[in-house]
């Protein structure tokens, strides 16, 4: 996959696009995505259009929380099948462009072929523009493909799925991502405090544009070299530390995968070691599969 930023190049001529912030490539990116591969005539490129730094990060001042990273974005595109991913640089001046203007530079900088966008796109300055207006200054220049909205409970939207996460309710956020939330990292050394106790714990160093859950006790799946092995992440502010169950080996300065599959509990103060060490206990049975019995006949 070609990853372009604002310059022309002949890879976009004649592509079928989509336009968006895409934060998280949930079900209903995937879904656009789909829609282009459908769309594009044979031989011709599907790419996305979108911004670094994202849109609202610039516009409210907000503090950096993707879904996902630039490198974690690129790489999910990737395994979709686009085939490049064009970025504008979003800068304040940027964001003062009129609607017909962003339209046009599209056209000059990009070229595209058709253009797909969800029925709730906004675009220009003060997101003036709506998508019936971004369909008439197109004309003759790009054809525009208007898509509905996917729905699961709601609308599915970055936002909600970042709303989710905050809230701890990580199973409501896969579903709507249509994955598991993954946060990876490198492998940092920590204080040793879990190996004492006979729980053994990586710590992750993660990129601080990535969104973090509630702060809470989780079961996830670690990836290392391929391999899946379940484990017990505590979560707190910047602190990322994984007990892996049926691992043994050395993994400082690794990259690992860490998959979110549901919240266990919130954090939570010990008066001593002791209990400490038997609350980690109990996390580590919920995180195990669980064995059934067989029945005994008489």
């Amino acid at each position: 996959m070609k990853v372009i930023v604002n310059k022309q190049d002949s890879i976009t001529k004649g592509s079928t696009c989509a336009i968006g912030s895409f934060d998280g490539l949930h079900r209903g990116h995937q879904r656009i995505i789909r829609y282009l591969r459908r769309l594009a005539h044979p031989g011709n490129k599907i790419g996305i259009i979108t911004f670094r730094p994202l849109p609202f990060l610039v516009l409210h001042h907000a503090a950096i929380c993707c879904l996902t990273p630039k490198e974690e974005k690129e790489r999910i595109l990737q395994a979709l099948g686009v085939d490049f991913i064009y970025y504008f640089n979003f800068t304040s001046k940027f964001a003062q462009l009129s609607p017909n203007d962003f339209v046009q530079l599209i056209a000059k900088n990009i070229a595209p072929a058709a253009i797909a966008v969800g029925k709730n796109f906004h675009f220009g300055r003060r997101r003036q523009g709506s998508v019936h207006l971004f369909k008439k200054f197109a004309r003759n220049l790009f054809d525009v493909r208007i898509l509905p909205i996917l729905k699961d409970e709601g609308i599915i939207s970055s936002t909600r799925i970042r709303e989710l996460l905050l809230l701890g309710h990580v199973k409501a956020a896969n579903r709507l991502l249509g994955r598991e939330y993954a946060i990876s990292g490198t492998v940092i050394k920590g204080k040793g405090k879990g190996k004492r106790l006979g729980f053994p714990t990586i710590n992750i160093k993660v990129l601080k544009d990535k969104l973090l859950p509630l702060d809470g006790v989780y079961k996830v799946v670690v990836v290392v070299d391929n391999k899946e092995f379940l484990g017990a992440l505590f979560c707190q502010h910047n602190v990322v530390e994984v007990h892996l169950i049926d691992f043994t080996g050395n993994l400082y300065k690794r990259e690992v995968t860490i998959k979110l599959l549901e919240r266990i509990r919130d954090i939570r103060k010990f008066s001593d070691d002791n209990s400490l060490k038997i609350a980690i206990a109990a996390d580590i049975r919920k995180v195990q599969p669980r064995i059934k019995k067989s029945g005994v006949g008489p």
